[in-house]
C-alpha cells in the first residue's frame, strides 16, 4: 500500500514538479503535469471502457480461437469492440 501521498513540490526557477509517494518520486516538468491533468479524465474513461469489454472479449476470444471463418459476436455484446478486427488478429496471430 502507498504511503501517505506528499502534496507536489514546485522549484520555481527550475519549474519542475516532484511527486512524492512514500519516500520515492518523480519529477516532471510543469508543462507535462498541466498536459497531464488536462487528459487525465480521457485516460480515465478509456481504462473504464476496457474493464466493461474485457469480459466480452474473452468470451469471444474463447469461442472463436479454433475457428477459421469469422464467429459472430453474441447481440448483448459490449459495442466498444470491433469484433472482425479482433477475429482477424486471432487468425493471423496463429
Amino acid at each position: 500500500m502507498l504511503e501517505r501521498c506528499l502534496p507536489p513540490i514546485t522549484t520555481e526557477n527550475l519549474r519542475v514538479g516532484k511527486l512524492y509517494f512514500g519516500t520515492q518520486y518523480i519529477s516532471l516538468a510543469i508543462l507535462d503535469l498541466q498536459f497531464l491533468a488536462r487528459v487525465f479524465h480521457i485516460v480515465k474513461q478509456q481504462l473504464r471502457d476496457y474493464a466493461t469489454a474485457l469480459p466480452d472479449v474473452l468470451a469471444y476470444v474463447t469461442a472463436s480461437a479454433a475457428s477459421l471463418t469469422y464467429v459472430e459476436h453474441v447481440p448483448n455484446a459490449s459495442d466498444l469492440i470491433d469484433y472482425r478486427y479482433l477475429f482477424d488478429e486471432l487468425v493471423t496471430a496463429a
